[in-house]
């Protein structure tokens, strides 16, 4: 039997290995799979929980290019083939190729972002795939592919083209100039039900966030490096949310989820309640146990020190971008309404970029699994002092901000930030900096419909208000109204050209794609259904951000999931977003003298769904299907730019 080798390849990661096998007078023996033997010998520590065999009758079969949300291991039970593998990573690699033959004696270990080919030589040939995440359809929408005879690949493949047998759909793989490059991880934030959760994921570029209620189910967690819970409140006010026992359970399931698959695991803890009384808290202080938060906040922190790859990170009066203490304030001094905030706690204000920096920061420096305390820096103040200094940089009377009863709303505890500035890491001064942050918050009137509306007795840091503003005024300059659909080559796109088309002065149309195939024209069959109007050859296709959401003044969807999307992804900023034909429904029966401030709250007070709203996917259904959705836009597009103008 021969001894095991593992060899690397020009694709970093891409392992070719050589395995042992010992033939008998009754037939052969192989390790297939030996973890301890072969993480010695440099395979990544693999931990696969799917197992797939795949057996082909034919001589001849070519299948791919495919690269994949998960690492895999291919061996060849039976037959002989020919493997091939283009790295579609980004960076220089990109495109670089390696081929190898495979029979039982040769696997390959192929990285995530590497796509995957092979081509049969021997009729009967029978392989096997080691995952080390379950296959999803979701995770399959995420695959990236390549021609198999792509010119600039050259891929040296035994049977000729016009011999081989090819799938149609492999058949239909772009070539690599037009591939979608695969993208590298990305942050998982869980928890975007809760005020710190969404203001996490709102500062912070790139993440992904899920509800705590996600955690009670199945998680797909293939794009991910690393996975942040959050548990806790923010802009002062306690934590409310379920019993301890389930942040629990939720918290336990999380972490073994990191543990399998090997993502780092961080466990924000937010508002934390101590056992003792001290003008500073270190990380060893032990945690209260006297409240639910209390034992919900431990708990969790004891669960996550279970993962290997882990972090607890400690915060307290953490201020969101788009919701909380800042943001109400802003709103209220912005229209000079009283406020009415806690006048007795004292902590240092913290703004969630400043948590997600500090975070980042552990992780880029490898930092041990500790626990760290991770505030703002600089002067202890009170909500009070914070409101009024709001008011001041607004222009707005400080008097109107009023001290009320503290109650509970954040204890205020200060942390030490000893351990974690040991790091190389300086959070900055918060109090110094609230006036960049007060200034960046000034925009947030354009967010969405309820932005202006002053904390009643709810929001962040408020023991109660005078009254509500009215609603939000628009934005100097043009009604912004952005389409949305997934790859915004067909569907979006059309809405954009046509309704810009017919747009009066007053209304601005865009488009963006929670999918899209950045950079791509429209789609011809769509682009044929514009007969001449607008400009079809000028739209570019572009990915919805952040940005784009909170600058538009109303988003219409084509489909639910475009909405269900938006909502997940920036909750804060998804009053404004509503399904296209919802939109045409309720604006042709609007009330005379409705004007553009009040269509997302009227929209908003008149929420009912039918099937009839969405416009249904033309994508590669030929021009029949292009035809129908053009249809329903345009009818859906007659009323609302319809309605719109008028109120223009």
């Amino acid at each position: 039997m021969h001894e095991l080798r593992i060899n690397q390849t020009e694709i970093p990661g891409l392992l070719v290995l050589h395995l042992g096998v010992q033939y008998n007078d009754d037939g052969w023996f192989k390790e297939s799979w030996h973890r301890a033997t072969m993480t010695a010998l440099g395979l990544p520590d693999f931990h696969p929980v799917q197992f797939n065999v795949r057996h082909v009758e034919q001589r001849g079969v070519t299948r791919g290019f495919y690269a994949e949300p998960w690492d895999r291991l291919i061996t060849v039970v039976r037959g002989r083939a020919m493997g091939a593998w283009v790295d579609l990573r980004p960076g220089e690699g990109f495109g670089r190729t390696v081929t190898a033959d495979l029979d039982p004696a040769v696997a390959v270990f192929v990285p995530r972002g590497v796509a995957n080919a092979h081509q049969i030589l021997e009729d009967h040939t029978t392989m096997a795939v080691l995952l080390d995440h379950h296959w999803t359809p979701e995770a399959r929408k995420r695959y990236s592919t390549v021609d198999l005879f792509d010119p600039r690949l050259a891929i040296p493949w035994p049977i000729s083209r016009d011999r081989a047998i090819v799938s149609h759909s492999d058949s239909l793989n772009p070539l690599l100039a037009d591939a979608t490059p695969y993208p590298p991880r990305r942050t998982l934030i869980a928890g975007t039900d809760t005020p710190l959760g969404r203001a996490l994921l709102g500062a912070w570029p790139g993440a992904t966030g899920v509800p705590s209620s996600a955690l009670d189910g199945e998680l797909d967690v293939t794009e991910y490096a690393t996975v942040v819970h959050a548990v806790g409140g923010a802009g002062g006010v306690a934590w409310e949310g379920p019993g301890w026992s389930v942040v629990a359970g939720r918290a336990q399931r999380l972490a073994g989820v990191a543990r399998r698959h090997g993502l780092g695991y961080v466990q924000v803890s937010a508002d934390c309640p101590f056992e003792r009384d001290t003008p500073e808290h270190p990380e060893t202080d032990r945690l209260s146990l006297a409240t639910g938060h209390g034992q919900a906040v431990a708990v969790a922190e004891v669960v996550a020190g279970g993962v290997p790859r882990h972090l607890i990170v400690r915060t307290g009066w953490v201020l969101g971008p788009d919701e909380g203490f800042l943001h109400d304030t802003v709103a209220a001094a912005r229209h000079g309404r009283p406020l009415t905030v806690d006048g007795d706690a004292r902590g240092r204000l913290t703004y969630a970029s400043q948590v997600v920096a500090g975070i980042r920061h552990l992780l880029d420096v490898g930092a041990e699994a500790e626990v760290y305390n991770l505030t703002g820096d600089g002067r202890a103040v009170s909500w009070v002092d914070a409101a009024r200094r709001i008011y001041l940089v607004m222009g707005a009377d400080p008097g109107l901000v009023d001290a009320g009863a503290g109650g509970d709303a954040g204890a205020g505890a200060l942390l030490d930030l000893a351990r974690i500035k040991a790091t190389g890491f300086r959070p900055g001064n918060s109090w110094l900096e609230l006036t960049d942050h007060v200034r960046r918050g000034g925009s947030v009137g354009g967010a969405s419909a309820s932005d202006a509306v002053v904390p009643g007795g709810s929001g962040p840091g408020a023991a109660g208000s005078a009254d509500v503003a009215p609603a939000r005024a628009v934005p100097r300059g043009a009604f912004r109204v952005l389409f949305v659909c997934t790859a915004n080559i067909c569907r979006s796109a059309y809405a954009d050209v046509a309704a810009n088309a017919a747009a009066p002065a007053g209304l601005e149309f865009g488009s963006a794609g929670i999918r899209a195939l950045v950079g791509e024209g429209i789609d011809p069959p769509m682009a044929a259904e514009l007969h001449g109007r607008g400009e079809p050859d000028a739209h570019v296709a572009r990915q919805l951000t952040r940005d784009m959401v909170a600058d538009a003044d109303l988003i219409l969807t084509m489909a639910a999931e475009h909405r269900r999307y938006i909502l997940d992804e920036w909750p804060a900023l998804g009053r404004k977003a509503f399904v296209i034909g919802h939109v045409s429904r309720v604006l042709a029966d609007a009330p005379e003298g409705m004007t553009l401030d009040r269509v997302v709250d009227y929209l908003w007070r008149h929420r009912t769904s039918e099937e009839s709203d969405e416009v249904a996917d033309p994508y590669r259904r030929g021009a029949e299907a292009a035809g129908v959705a053009a249809r329903a836009i345009d009818g859906h597009l007659e009323v609302i730019v319809g309605a719109l103008s008028r109120m223009a």
